[in-house]
């Protein structure tokens, strides 16, 4: 994932946290990702926030307004142990295909590689509005959630018509 794969939600990030770069970006203003399935990050932080995956071998998926390596965006109240469960669950159905528990978040992955960069929850900016923010900037830009997120956020849902 690239630095620009991620344009859809800076400015709502900006907006959201009165800063021009989210917290994943280093001092060289370039995109800090990790590789979830092969990096061992120790400096995850186990703090509340919200998370991107996208695929790591340059896959692009084709929404309606645009194609992005972007597969998932999550929340959780401890980053750390929620992209540990990731990691594990993706590995486990990179080993058997066959399994039919396997969420599509961890089928992406396998399939794809999973890169990863997220931000936190500072402030009273809890977990489930900054993903509900960035679903929501994700499907402004592209015309449809990320692919392996089952639902919206509740607030969200558009009405059928």
């Amino acid at each position: 994932m690239r630095d620009f794969h991620l344009r859809f939600c800076i400015d709502d990030m900006a907006i959201l946290f009165g800063k021009r770069r989210p917290v994943w970006f280093d001092t060289n203003d370039s995109l800090s990702t990790f590789n979830l399935l092969e990096d061992e990050k120790s400096d995850i932080p186990d703090e509340p926030g919200a998370y991107i995956l996208g695929t790591r071998d340059g896959t692009m998926i084709t929404y309606p307004w645009g194609v992005s390596p972007i597969y998932y965006i999550g929340k959780a109240s401890n980053i750390r142990n929620r992209l540990s469960d990731h990691r594990k669950h993706t590995l486990g159905a990179k080993k058997d295909h066959t399994e039919r528990s396997w969420w599509p978040r961890y089928q992406y992955g396998a399939a794809f590689g999973a890169d990863c960069v997220w931000y936190l929850a500072h402030d009273d900016h809890d977990p489930q509005n900054l993903e509900a923010t960035l679903i929501e900037s994700f499907y402004l830009t592209y015309g449809a959630i990320p692919v392996a997120n089952h639902k919206w956020p509740s607030h969200l849902e558009p009405e059928q018509g």
